[in-house]
This record gives structure tokens, C-alpha cells and sequence, in this order.
């Protein structure tokens, strides 16, 4: 009885380990991505830069900016298409994704869209600066930013396996962002371009939430004799609050002026992960440190070997991490006086080493 029980077995326990066989060597397309509260998935390609500026990494910042704003846009996750980013290192891994794919983007619009159909996404996202523009009379400078969405699965033809032919935007449009205009200032630029890069990338943000482009681009930048008179208000509740605060003795905690520093983007690495951010906007309060806390797999922050890092440093490389973790990442200004800012949050990321 045990021959005739083995012999029967036997067929069905040689196709079912051919068939193990074939699912683990071949490489079959990964089911497509989907956020887990129904979100679109929409995968932002670098910048471009057409604005013949030649700003020192105008695309790069702008790539990032426009990532940490659309974070916050409700109804959508947000991938940039990064060779450190997992989800691409896992499918150029599986050879899903070929050189000639890593090239896509703005210069290449259908081999986006075919990127995006590999990694599962409901969209694609194309940024490009137009121009970068500045102002003398009140210094000010201004960014125009160009904006592309498309709809991956109407864009694209499986019978073929490319982009069809006649590609149909999603989303067109044009937004400009404006730095703080300055009176008489005869400074560095570089504050000028984050200003305006923050506002421009803000407003992009916004058009991607669903507000139509022409009502952020048609408002005036400043205009004479309201601008002259707007910060009057303002003015004078922060010299009351000044009054207040410097009769009480301050209250050790977070200051009116502890401005908090930029989360910039994280880079998965062979080795850790990288974070990266901007200084914070200038204050009359002394910058002194930063401070960096860590959340893994989402239990309670705290700090990390670096603890407090210097004001020099506007980047630090964790090493201390492990693979299939999911970690995140918080920074704050940490002022004289035992003054800190707020946090600013870091997107999640998973450590796949």
C-alpha cells in the first residue's frame, strides 16, 4: 500500500515543484502598487531646467521641493523616480527596468509612461523650470514652474507594449513662485531661489490637489500702496509679543522666531540612508544645532547616535539600520538658549540594503 500511495503521489508532487521552480526563476511583473488607503500612486521624474539660469543644482532642488509638498496633498503618494529608490532598485534587480528606461523623463515622455506602467503607477509627474526671473526695483525673484500629469493607463497600449502614439495629459499647466521682496538688499541670490522655489512647488502642490492653476498665477506679487501698508498689522503684534516675552524671561521652549529647517529628501543607500535638508529661513535668534530623531517601524522617536549635529551639516548618513525595517525621520533647530524649533518630518522609507 505505501508504493501504490508513493507511486501515486509522485506525478503531482513533480508538477507541482516544476511549477515552484518556474515562479522563482522567472521573473514575473510585480503587481502593481497601490497606497493602502486608496490613494493614486503617481511617480514624479526629475526636473527639467530650461531656464538657461545656471542656478547650481536648479533641477535637483527642485525635484525634492516638489516631493516634501506634494507629501502633503491628500488623495495622492507620491514615488521619485530615483535609481536609489527601492521600488526602481528592485525592478531593474528583476530586469523589468533596462538602461534605456533610466533615461526617461521630460526629454522622453513615452518611455515614462512605460516606466510607469512597470512599477504599477496610476500616474506620472514632469516638472520643468521655465524661467527664473529677478526683479531690481524691490528685489525680488520669481520661478516659473511647468507642470505635466498623466494618466498611465489610458497612455498606454499592452497589444504593444509601449506609450501610444497620441499621448492626452491628465493635467497642464503653469504656476510661478515669488520670493519675499526685499528693499535695498544687495545679497546672495541663493535665498531668493528657495523662497521662490518653496512657493512655486507649493502652488504645484496645490494644482495636483485640484485648484485650478489660474487662480494661483493670477495673483500680484506686491502691489504698491497695499504692499506698503500690509505688514503695519503684523509688525506691531510681534513688537507687543517681544514686549511680553521680554519681561516674563522667555519660556526656554519653542520661540515665535525658532524657524525650523527643510527636510530635503532621503537617499537609500548601499550602507544606510541619507538625509538631507536646508537651513532654516534666517531669525534674529542664534542657530546653535540640529537635532535628529528616528522612528523605526512606527514606534516612538528617539535620538540617534547623532543626537545633536553641528550647524555646518545639512546632511547625515545613519548607518545604525537594518534590512526590512521601516524607519522615519525627524529634524529640528535647536537655538541659544535652549530655544528649539519645530519638527519637521522626513518621508517613511524602507531599508532593503
Amino acid at each position: 500500500m505505501t508504493l501504490i500511495r508513493s507511486h501515486r503521489l509522485a506525478g503531482p508532487i513533480a508538477v507541482f515543484l516544476t511549477i515552484a521552480t518556474v515562479v522563482t526563476i522567472v521573473p514575473w511583473p510585480m503587481a502593481p502598487v497601490r497606497a493602502a488607503d486608496g490613494a493614486a500612486m503617481l511617480l514624479l521624474f526629475p526636473a527639467g531646467d530650461e531656464s538657461g539660469s545656471e542656478i547650481a543644482d536648479l533641477a535637483e532642488m527642485t525635484t525634492n521641493k516638489l516631493q516634501i509638498a506634494m507629501a502633503g496633498v491628500e488623495g495622492i503618494e507620491v514615488t521619485e523616480f530615483h535609481p536609489s529608490s527601492p521600488l526602481v532598485r528592485r525592478a531593474k534587480s528583476e530586469g523589468r527596468l533596462l538602461p534605456t528606461h533610466m533615461q526617461a523623463g521630460v526629454s522622453d515622455l513615452p518611455a515614462a509612461i512605460e516606466v510607469g506602467h512597470i512599477l504599477g503607477m496610476d500616474g506620472i509627474v514632469l516638472a520643468t523650470v521655465k524661467s527664473v526671473d529677478v526683479h531690481n526695483s524691490v528685489r525680488y525673484l520669481t520661478v516659473t514652474l511647468k507642470g505635466e500629469c498623466f494618466d498611465v493607463k489610458p497612455n498606454y497600449d499592452p497589444a504593444t507594449g509601449q506609450a501610444r502614439r497620441t499621448l492626452q495629459p491628465a493635467k497642464l499647466f503653469t504656476v510661478v513662485g515669488a520670493s519675499r521682496p526685499r528693499a535695498n538688499y544687495t545679497g546672495s541670490d541663493q535665498p531668493l531661489v528657495r523662497e521662490a522655489l518653496n512657493d512655486a512647488t507649493k502652488k504645484f502642490a496645490q494644482v495636483m490637489a485640484g485648484t485650478p492653476a489660474g487662480e494661483l498665477t493670477a495673483k500680484p506679487l506686491h502691489s504698491g500702496k497695499e504692499s506698503k501698508w500690509k505688514w503695519l498689522g503684523p509688525l506691531l503684534v510681534l513688537g507687543i509679543a517681544a514686549l511680553i516675552i521680554g519681561k516674563s524671561g522667555g519660556n526656554g521652549g519653542q520661540a515665535a522666531g525658532a524657524a525650523a529647517p527643510i527636510p530635503d529628501r532621503l537617499d537609500v543607500e548601499d550602507y544606510g540612508i541619507h538625509l538631507f535638508w536646508d537651513p532654516p529661513p534666517p531669525t534674529e535668534l542664534t542657530l546653535v544645532s540640529y537635532q535628529v530623531q528616528r522612528s523605526t517601524n512606527g514606534g516612538p522617536y528617539a535620538n540617534v547616535n547623532v543626537g545633536i549635529c553641528g550647524t555646518a551639516c545639512t546632511d547625515w548618513l545613519d548607518q545604525d539600520v537594518a534590512v526590512g525595517n521601516t524607519y522615519r525621520y525627524r529634524i529640528r533647530a535647536i537655538y541659544s538658549n535652549s530655544q528649539a524649533s519645530a519638527w519637521r518630518q522626513f518621508d517613511a522609507v524602507n531599508f532593503i540594503g
